[in-house]
């Protein structure tokens, strides 16, 4: 195997992640949004980030994207823990509130990819976990 440059993994990885979402017929909304979801003990503003938003038909998804150079040690989507997912979970309700459409059906995706070079190697994991 070709060792991969892990130099903006994670934004290419992003980036395939979109173009694969898109050939299965999903509408892209947004990328990397980032909403305020409350304060820390410091009274520091806390930001969620939603890696990509969309549309499949009428569900609003949002996506998380887990991308490695290797799964030797662990699968990508493992990395969307119970924490991880508790606050993509939170950061999802917010974006419903502030942009909408708050009444919508949705759910979480993962995308994982393992960049094997010279193409990556792309899963999607539709309904990876529900919303608490």
């Amino acid at each position: 195997m070709t060792p991969v440059i892990t130099d903006n993994l994670g934004p290419r990885g992003e980036t395939a992640a979109a173009r694969f979402l898109e050939t299965l017929g999903f509408r892209i909304v947004a990328r990397n949004v980032r909403v305020p979801i409350g304060r820390n003990r410091n009274g520091a503003l806390v930001r969620g980030e939603i890696d990509i938003v969309a549309f499949d038909r009428e569900t609003l998804v949002f996506i998380e994207v887990k991308t490695r150079s290797t799964d030797d040690q662990i699968a990508p989507e493992a990395a969307v823990t119970p924490a991880k997912q508790a606050l993509l979970g939170r950061t999802a309700r917010r974006y419903r509130r502030l942009i909408g459409p708050p009444d919508t059906p949705y759910r979480f995706d993962v995308v994982s990819i393992v960049w094997q070079d010279p193409n990556p190697v792309i899963s999607l994991h539709r309904n990876f976990f529900k919303d608490l």
